[in-house]
């Protein structure tokens, strides 16, 4: 069984960078510790998917500030790929954002991972992809995608990163 949690200790975060690394950066030939080069100023928030204690999937998303999530990093194990872990992260991610009144989760998606993103209730957003020379020579470009969350009041997510890391 699956179980998605907040990344709370050193240990889960270390299994978090690896996954991240092995699925996401690794096959591209990019450096171990490349994740800080894409890091953004704000609150970061880290769920890691674990099956028999192992780390089969995890998301990183940024609080930008007012009541937007960016959705960072998303990387789901290959060989756990296409059983609903990827979905459960992003969903985990909406509920949290829904309960704290956060109104918008945007991504900048791989041309690989906008069809997910677009089963998930993404749209793609307004604005230019950025363009990095070396995932262009990959194949891969980029597209600014993102999900509105229903809310009935507004609220500052700062507030809410405070209380779900604290």
């Amino acid at each position: 069984m699956v179980t998605v949690e907040i990344v709370t200790t050193a240990d889960a975060a270390a299994r978090l960078d690896e996954l991240l690394w092995v699925v996401l950066w690794r096959p591209l030939s990019l450096p171990r510790d490349i994740r800080r080069t894409f890091s953004l100023e704000g609150e970061e928030f880290e769920l890691l998917a674990q099956e028999n204690g192992q780390g089969v999937g995890g998301l990183v998303a940024v609080w930008t500030g007012g009541s937007g999530i960016e959705l960072r990093h998303l990387a789901v194990a290959p060989h756990a790929q296409g059983h609903g872990i990827g979905r459960s992260l992003v969903m985990e991610l909406y509920r949290i954002a829904k309960i704290k009144n956060c109104r918008r989760i945007h991504t900048i998606a791989r041309n690989t991972s906008g069809e997910f993103f677009r089963t998930l209730g993404f749209q793609t957003a307004p604005g230019q992809a950025p363009e990095h020379p070396v995932f262009l020579e990959h194949g891969i470009t980029f597209e600014l995608m993102e999900r509105f969350v229903e809310q009935s009041t507004p609220a500052d997510c700062s507030t809410a990163v405070r209380s779900l890391s604290g």
